[in-house]
């Protein structure tokens, strides 16, 4: 059986603001003005949560550290 662990939670939860470090949402607000989003948080057994942003393309990804590194060739699998 394949359960999945993010039933009944919102992609982007409404307050997201209040999960993302100081540093994190210094890092999204730059980058929002280069076209890139925020697609999703991955918060799931994760002791900081980690943003995931999708370029303006809708095709490249990026995650955010905690520290506000940006990463553009994160090791994780994007389901549709």
């Amino acid at each position: 059986m394949n359960f999945d662990k993010r039933m009944g939670m919102p992609p982007i939860p409404p307050n997201y603001e209040k999960l993302l470090t100081a540093s994190q949402m210094v890092a999204l607000r730059s980058i929002e003005g280069f076209g890139w989003s925020l697609k999703f948080v991955r918060r799931e057994g994760l002791p900081v949560p980690i943003p995931v942003i999708t370029g303006a393309d809708g095709v490249a990804i990026g995650v955010i550290d905690e520290d506000g590194n940006i990463n553009m060739k994160p090791d994780i699998t994007i389901r549709d």
